[in-house]
């Protein structure tokens, strides 16, 4: 009657299927294999530390490692391999550094460089804060009859990568107590380099350092090879002569650690110039002090002279002058300015303005009136005009300029060609010599004039 009710029919049918799993489970059909599930895990994983600060001065070092013990022992059938994988947490191990370990090997360990490579490159990490990672450990097996389930385990801990060291500067400063009036003195950058920062300071005796900021990082500029002792030594030949050019490096100072510096021995005025790009500190004692150039020249050129010009050469206007026009027949007028390395050194660099190829040859004067000398004076001769009295057109073609040095061969009052981006041999004389621009003309945007070794240079 049962099977006739076709509710009850359901039921009956039901109840069947589950009987004939349950009678599958003694013996019929084999079910899960609950061995595969119910083991006992062995492996453990530790990290050194859970918190890696990276030492920019300790680059080879171990900055972090992480220790395993073996996965549970399987039967001879079974091969069990270590696989790891490290990442920034939150990655879900999608972007990991993946290695297969070596037989027999539990550990895993991490250079500095290692990890500061890995931060800043693969993953695009900054060096302003410490960045969360994991590492995790598989253990799998291979061979035998059956699949087993491998052992995992995870560990988590977060790395601070280090600000590399280096001598890009924002600013940097002369400080210690070696240096007078003030706790740290600004050094600046030189009108013609702009890798190299030069001052002249008056110190005294004792120790000086110099710390160098960059994105709002304080480090310090110190010698490679430990504590400097600076000599104070005295003039060559009659020449100020600085001190070699010491090999630096930027270090970082840590808490109860004392940094190598440079010790002054005598009071004065130095001059410090630091090139961060050749990674280098130079000095000029108070013996070997460099003045600039004060240059006395004859009016008109003439010998005996009728009348002398003196000019010290600081910062203030020189004048490139062609006396054909395009430069107004005055000059026209270019704020030099004294390098902070050599004083002799005086340097323009502005807005690029183009000299042209017809009429344009030019030197440099330096004064356009009589106004713009220090003094003059009346010389043992005779013959010749009151520059007082001059015209400004007169005056310019009488003024002592930065012309052309005379080569052999070639006529006194010959210009030259000029040469674009090197150092070009220069004269300071009287006389009408100019460089003349190639076809086309030429633009210029910095005239570098070294007045201490003749040198001249058009960028």
């Amino acid at each position: 009657m049962i099977l006739f009710n076709m509710k009850h029919g359901y039921i009956l049918g039901f109840t069947a299927g589950l009987l004939s799993l349950a009678a599958c489970n003694k013996g019929g059909f084999p079910g899960p294999d609950r061995s595969l599930y119910d083991v006992v895990e062995t492996m453990t994983l530790e990290a050194s530390s859970t918190e890696i600060i990276l030492d920019a001065e300790a680059l080879d070092e171990v900055a972090l490692t992480l220790n395993w013990t073996p996965a549970r022992e399987m039967s001879d059938d079974y091969i069990v391999t270590y696989v790891t994988y490290l990442d920034i947490e939150g990655n879900d191990f999608s972007n990991a550094v993946r290695q297969v370990e070596d037989d027999g090997v539990f550990f895993k360990e991490y250079t500095t460089s290692q990890l500061q490579k890995l931060l800043t490159e693969k993953w695009h990490k900054n060096y302003s804060r410490a960045v969360s990672m994991e590492f995790k450990v598989i253990a799998k097996w291979d061979g035998g009859e059956k699949y087993v389930m491998p052992e995992v385990r995870t560990t988590s801990f977060s790395v601070r990568p280090y600000r590399p060291l280096t001598f890009d500067a924002d600013r940097i400063f002369l400080s210690g107590d070696a240096v007078t009036g003030t706790t740290k003195k600004a050094i600046g950058k030189t009108p013609e380099n702009e890798y190299i920062y030069a001052e002249e300071v008056y110190l005294k005796p004792g120790e000086l350092t110099i710390p160098i900021e960059y994105q709002g990082i304080t480090s310090y500029i110190c010698p490679v090879e430990g504590n400097v002792d600076i000599p104070d030594a005295d003039q060559v030949d009659g020449k100020p002569a600085g001190t070699e050019a010491y090999p630096a490096t930027v270090k970082e100072l840590k808490e109860g650690e004392e940094l190598p510096a440079w010790n002054v021995p005598s009071e004065g005025y130095w001059r410090v110039i630091i090139d961060i790009e050749n990674k280098t500190v130079q000095f000029f004692s108070p013996k070997n002090r460099l003045e600039p150039l004060t240059v006395e020249f004859a009016y008109e050129n003439k010998n005996p002279a009728c009348w002398i010009l003196t000019k010290t050469l600081l910062d203030g206007n020189y004048y490139i002058n062609s006396m054909t026009g395009w430069d107004s027949w005055q000059g026209k007028a270019l704020p030099f300015k004294v390098s902070k390395v050599d004083p002799q050194i005086i340097c323009w660099q502005g807005s690029a303005f183009t000299v042209p190829s017809a009429d344009g040859a030019f030197c440099i004067r330096v004064a356009r009136g009589p106004s713009e000398v220090d003094d003059i004076r009346q010389g043992e001769g005779t013959d010749g005009n009151d520059p007082n009295k001059d015209r400004t057109v007169d005056f310019l073609s009488r003024v002592l300029a930065f012309v052309p040095a005379t080569e052999p061969g070639v006529p006194v009052e010959a210009d030259i060609e000029l040469t674009m981006g090197k150092w070009i041999p220069t004269a300071a004389a009287v006389s009408q010599r100019k460089w003349k621009p190639a076809s086309g003309g030429v633009k210029l945007s910095r005239i570098t004039i070294d007045a201490r070794h003749n040198l001249i240079r058009f960028d």
